[in-house]
C-alpha cells in the first residue's frame, strides 16, 4: 500500500499490539484462504478503551487516525447516543493491508502464531489457575523472545509470593522488562489468582510558599523547578505541583495508598497539613486551581483530565498570556494534527479560557512547549 508509518506508532505499544494481533490472523490465513477482512473487537484488543477517560480518547483518536490513513476500518454498531464511539466496534483489516503491517512492525510471515502460542501454553498449562484459558486470547509478543520462552517465564510467576505491582511482577519474570504487564491486570488476576498486585503508588512533588493563595499544577519539570525559584512572579504565592502527564488526572491520586505527597519550599510546616487536609480528605482548598502546560493538544487533554480530579481547575492565564502572545506572533511547530506525534485535539477541555482562546490558536498557528516562557 505503500502507507507512510506513523512517527507516534514507536510509542503506542496498545496500537502496535492491535496491529501485531491483525498479523497473527493473516498468519493463519494464508493464500486463497484469505480473501475477507479481519474483524478485531477494539475493546478485547485496546483495553485501555474500558477506563472511557482522556487516555482512551487518545488511543481511539489514533486508531481513527489509522482509519484515515487507510490501514484499518471501523464498524460501529447501532447504538445509544449516550455511549461512547468505541462501544461494540469492531476494527477491520483488508487483506491489502498485510503489506503495511509488515513493513511496520517488521514482521515477516512464520508459522502460525496462534498454533506455536497454544502449544506454549499446554506445556505449562499445571502453572496457571485456569490452565492457561485467558492467556489464549492474550498474545504476548517480545522483540527476540520465542513463545516458548514467554510463556515459560510468565509460568515461572507460579512460585512468587510476595506482593508486587505490575511494573515489578513484568521486571521478574520477563528479563527486567518493567513494561510487559501494563494494562493486562485482568489477565494476571486470571492466571495467577494468588498473587498479591499492588497499584503502584504516585509520587507527586509539591512546593509550598510561605503564603499560600492558591494551587498551580504545572506539566513540565523545568517550568516547575523555575517557578519554584521565584518566576514567574505570579507563580510566588502559589503551591506548586509538578503534574507531569497525566499522572495527576489517575483514580487514585487523591488517595493515601495510591499517592505520596512530597512536601518541598517554605511553607510546607506552615501549610502541610492544610495542604494534606484538601487533597487526601476532601478539606478546603488552598485557593483557586489552575493548570499551566505546554499550549499543545497534549496539554489540552491533560487540563482537561485534571478538571476530573479537581473541581474548578481552569488554565492558569499569566503563564498562557505570554505563550499566547508569542505564538500569534511567530508561529509555532506541528501545525497539522498528524505532525504532533499522536497528540489528539480534545475539542472541549470545559475551561472556557482553553475553550475559547488557547484550542482555536492552537488549531490556527501550531504549538509551542511552555519552557520557551518560562524562563
Amino acid at each position: 500500500m505503500g502507507v507512510e508509518r506513523p512517527q507516534w506508532l514507536d510509542d503506542e505499544a496498545e496500537i502496535r499490539a492491535l496491529l501485531g494481533a491483525a498479523l497473527d490472523r493473516f498468519d493463519r490465513q494464508r493464500g486463497v484462504d484469505r480473501q475477507r477482512r479481519i474483524h478485531l473487537a477494539a475493546l478485547e484488543h485496546l483495553p485501555s478503551l474500558a477506563r472511557s477517560d482522556a487516555a482512551a480518547d487518545q488511543v481511539w483518536a489514533l486508531v481513527q487516525e489509522l482509519e484515515r490513513r487507510g490501514v484499518l476500518a471501523i464498524r460501529r454498531p447501532v447504538r445509544s447516543p449516550y455511549d461512547v464511539d468505541w462501544q461494540a466496534a469492531k476494527i477491520a483489516f483488508s487483506p491489502e493491508s498485510e503489506a503495511t503491517l509488515r513493513e511496520w512492525l517488521s514482521r515477516d510471515w512464520s508459522a502460525p502464531a496462534k498454533s506455536i502460542w497454544r502449544h506454549a501454553i499446554e506445556r505449562h498449562a499445571e502453572s496457571f489457575h485456569d490452565a492457561g484459558a485467558a492467556l489464549l486470547s492474550q498474545r504476548i509478543v517480545i522483540e527476540n523472545r520465542s513463545a516458548p520462552e514467554i510463556v515459560a517465564a510468565l509460568a515461572g510467576a507460579a512460585k512468587l509470593t510476595r506482593p508486587m505491582t505490575l511494573r515489578q511482577l513484568s521486571a521478574t519474570v520477563f528479563w527486567g522488562n518493567s513494561k510487559i504487564l501494563d494494562e493486562r491486570a485482568e489477565l494476571v488476576a486470571a492466571l495467577l489468582p494468588h498473587l498479591e498486585i499492588r497499584e503502584r503508588t504516585l509520587v507527586m512533588a509539591v512546593h509550598l510558599p510561605r503564603d499560600c493563595r492558591g494551587v498551580l499544577f504545572i506539566e513540565n519539570q523545568d517550568t516547575y523547578t523555575t517557578a519554584a525559584a521565584g518566576m514567574p512572579a505570579e507563580a510566588r504565592e502559589l503551591a506548586l505541583v509538578f503534574a507531569a502527564g497525566f499522572r495527576g488526572s489517575a483514580a487514585r491520586v487523591r488517595s493515601r495508598p495510591g499517592c505520596l505527597v512530597h512536601y518541598a519550599g517554605p511553607g510546607w510546616l506552615d501549610f502541610g497539613a492544610r495542604f494534606d487536609a484538601w487533597w487526601y480528605e476532601g478539606g478546603a482548598a488552598p485557593g483557586p486551581c489552575w493548570f499551566w502546560g505546554d499550549l499543545d493538544f497534549a496539554g489540552m487533554q491533560i487540563l482537561k483530565a485534571l478538571r476530573s480530579r479537581f473541581d474548578g481547575l481552569d488554565a492558569w492565564r499569566p503563564g498562557y498570556e505570554p505563550m499566547l502572545a508569542q505564538l500569534q506572533c511567530c508561529g509555532g511547530y506541528g501545525v497539522r494534527i498528524d505532525d504532533a506525534r499522536g497528540q489528539v485535539d480534545p475539542v472541549l477541555t470545559g475551561c472556557p479560557y482553553a475553550d475559547g482562546e488557547l484550542l482555536p490558536a492552537i488549531r490556527r498557528y501550531g504549538q509551542m512547549d511552555q519552557e520557551l516562557t518560562a524562563r
